[in-house]
């Protein structure tokens, strides 16, 4: 004997699958894949720009002992860390004193986009600042007072 509701299942999942759940599946992988590529893009450009901090106007500093960050060096240091990674693009250097900027983005080319433009362009910014060493050890330090 077959009952009157045998086949409701059935029905239900044949669509339910294809209007939600893979559908969340496509967004799913398309967000990881978003992720992994934003990670990395964050990671190029702060070590982009705690490369262009470090760049020493050294004339400045022989000549007043004034502790500069060189525009053109720390530019070019950005620029040649950003361009090892080859999906990134610099978007700007920008130096305020001491301190060190850094913008980048890249265009993301979605696998799963059912709706709209496949490419996403996701941006990143880091900053880095140039400090002198330090006069003498911090006194928060977890060692025992009889080392030093």
């Amino acid at each position: 004997m077959v009952s009157r509701g045998s086949g409701q299942v059935l029905v239900f999942f044949a669509l339910v699958l294809p209007i939600v759940l893979l559908p969340t599946a496509a967004y799913a992988l398309d967000a990881a894949v978003t992720a992994a590529h934003y990670s990395r893009l964050v990671e190029v450009t702060a070590r982009a720009a705690e490369d262009a901090a470090q760049q020493i106007d050294v004339s400045a500093l022989r000549a007043g002992g004034a502790l500069r960050v060189d525009t053109v060096a720390a530019v070019q240091a950005a620029r040649d860390d950003v361009l090892a990674d080859p999906d990134a693009r610099l978007i700007s250097v920008g130096l305020a004193g001491d301190t060190v900027t850094v913008a980048t983005g890249e265009r993301v080319l979605l696998p799963l986009n059912f709706v709209g433009n496949p490419n996403v362009t996701i941006h990143a910014s880091a900053t880095a600042r140039i400090v002198p060493g330090y006069e003498r050890p911090n006194s928060r330090l977890p060692l025992p007072v009889s080392t030093f």
